[in-house]
Formats: structure tokens, sequence, C-alpha cells
């Protein structure tokens, strides 16, 4: 039986309150701009973030750890990242905090500070080194931070007022970032110093808000956008942008970009009217496999290991984790 339009709508809905939270549903669903006001530079100082290193040792030590048994009660995910040198740790950001899932299993929440982290990413070349952007427990914006400290304590950067829905970093290239604000700003953002400053790019083409940002691994000019009218695409950086076709009639949620050498996959929740789930791309979107169709509800985040083309990890409407081992043909739920 084909499904009422109205009902349609309503899971765009629901999932548009996960992806951007505090937004008006209208605007998470149809501006591409007009949210705020404009700024300028920032000139606050940060530590130096620019320089990779060959391998870091992760600071856990002194890393403030409280359980979080029933951290999925009332709350949902707003960003999921991989230890950049344990594929077992993950991150998940929240409305109500930042968290940890250790390799034995165990959940806690990290750090002093408990934000609601729209935007959250960690550096790959760095496992003590974490971006985020959103709203802290009294109220206002985050404007654009760091920790150095896996998540312990937050410096902040930039941008202050800012509140980044969707951000995303280079893999390629850790001092470029992406993003794009809900209130405090208007419009595409693009930093190129470890978000030191920013500048806007031309954003032609790009005709809808975007849900979230990714960059592909090999090249940090090379920008896709998921939105509710499919999946754009730049190539210069944000300035000029063009819709991926297969996507237009079946939008992606939770698009992540898996590495194999030179090869790129694309693997993100399709909303296909007759079979939505899991699906991947070999060929920048031109067509799409069915990988796993039983995700209990709609995948709002995946991540996949940056030295592991076969794992990944998602995260559902229903804030179950889950975790593939074979390039997301099967997936496991974590407890």
């Amino acid at each position: 039986m084909k499904e009422p339009q109205s009902n349609r709508s309503m899971k765009w809905m629901g999932i548009a309150m996960i992806a951007c939270c505090a937004i008006p549903i209208a605007g998470a669903l149809f501006l591409g701009g007009g949210l705020g006001v404009l700024f300028g530079r920032s000139t606050q100082p940060i530590p130096n973030s620019a320089t990779p290193q060959a391998r870091i040792t992760a600071v856990n030590s002194a890393v403030t750890l409280e359980p979080a048994n029933n951290w999925r009660e009332n709350n949902h995910v707003h960003g999921l990242s991989v230890d950049s040198q344990n594929p077992q740790i993950i991150y998940v950001a929240t409305h109500n905090g930042l968290l940890k899932r250790t390799e034995t299993g165990e959940w806690f929440w990290v750090g002093k500070q408990r934000a609601d982290y729209m935007g959250f990413t960690a550096d790959p070349t760095n496992p003590n080194r974490f971006y985020a952007s959103g709203h802290p427990p009294t109220g206002g914006n985050l404007g654009f931070q760091i920790s150095e400290n896996q998540g312990e304590s937050w410096t902040p950067v930039s941008l202050p007022g800012v509140d980044f829905h969707a951000m995303t970093i280079a893999p390629s290239s850790p001092t470029v970032f992406y993003g794009f604000p809900a209130s405090g700003a208007e419009g595409l953002h693009l930093s190129r110093d470890g978000g030191k400053t920013w500048t806007k790019p031309r954003m032609a083409g790009l005709t809808a808000m975007p849900f979230d940002l990714v960059v592909d691994p090999n090249n940090s000019e090379h920008v896709y956008a998921t939105t509710r009218t499919g999946v754009y695409e730049s190539s210069n950086a944000g300035d000029d942008w063009v819709l991926i076709p297969s996507t237009q009639t079946a939008p992606i949620l939770g698009l992540t970009l898996q590495k194999n050498d030179n090869d790129v996959t694309m693997i993100g929740y399709r909303f296909l009217q007759s079979a939505p789930g899991l699906y991947q791309s070999q060929d920048n979107g031109k067509s799409w496999e069915k990988l796993w169709t039983d995700t209990q509800g709609v995948i709002v985040k995946i991540a996949a290991v940056p030295r592991n083309p076969k794992m990944l990890y998602a995260v559902n409407e229903n804030n179950t984790v889950f975790q593939s081992q074979d390039g997301g043909r099967t997936w496991a739920a974590l407890s």
C-alpha cells in the first residue's frame, strides 16, 4: 500500500527535529539561509592545532568519566566519531552531553561540560582533539570550540554566538572545516586554519539547508551536503553545488564516506519509498546497492573507521547503536 503523503511528511518532520533539534521545523526543512545575523572573523587565540602528528599518545587518565547507563532516555544523537587509535572506542555527541563507549562496552558521560553538542567532530590525526558547537546548558550558543583533552574541557576558538548544526572536518587536511549554522550567522562557512578564521563560499546551487556535511577523505575541496531535497556535491570547496540526481526522489541521511586506498564508497540511509534502509554507492551516487533494511528506525548518523574499510558504526533515531565488521552488510546492536 502506498504510504500517504502526510505520513511521509511527518517522518521528515521527526527526522528534522533529531537532525536540527532547536531549529523551527519550517526552517529545518525548507530554508537554505537567512538564519541569523552576519558576523566578522574572530580574533580569539587558540592552541596550535595545525600540525598533524604521526602518532599521538591518548591522554585519558585525567578525563572525568561518569557512568551513563541510561543515556538513551530523553535524549537524541547529533554526532558520532570513532577513536583514531582504537576502533573499539566511539564518541557520541548528544542533546545532553558527550558520551564515550569504551572497548569493554561501558558508556560514560565525558568531561565537565554537559552541552547540547549540535555540531561535533574528532580530529582524525589526534585522539585527544575534538571540535564542537551547539548550546551550553545555561542557554545561548557555544560558537566553535576545541578540546585538547578528549572532551574534559573546552576552549572557545572563534565565532562566539554561532551555532553550527552541520559541521565537519576534512580527513586529508584536518585544519579544513565546513560548517552550516542554525543561528548567529548565515550560510555555509569554510575555515582553512583550524577554525581560527572563516570565509563564506559562494554556495551557488545549494538550495536547501544541510542536515549534514561530509568531506571526501582524499580531497578537502570535495564536499557533500545531505538535505531534504537530496545530496548536493561541490568540487570547489563549497562555491558551486550540483544535485546528485539519484537522491532527488530518495534523499540520503546519515551519509559517510568509506575510504579504501584511493577508492571512496558512499554509505547512507536512503529514503527509498519501496525499501528504505542503508545503501552504498561506488560510483559517486549514480547507482545504489542495498545493504541493510532492518535498521529498527531511521539511521541518523554513520561513522567509518579510518584504517579499517570493513568497520562501521551507526545510530538510529531511537538511539540504538550498531556496529558492522563487513562493510555494512550485517550489523549487531551494541548494548
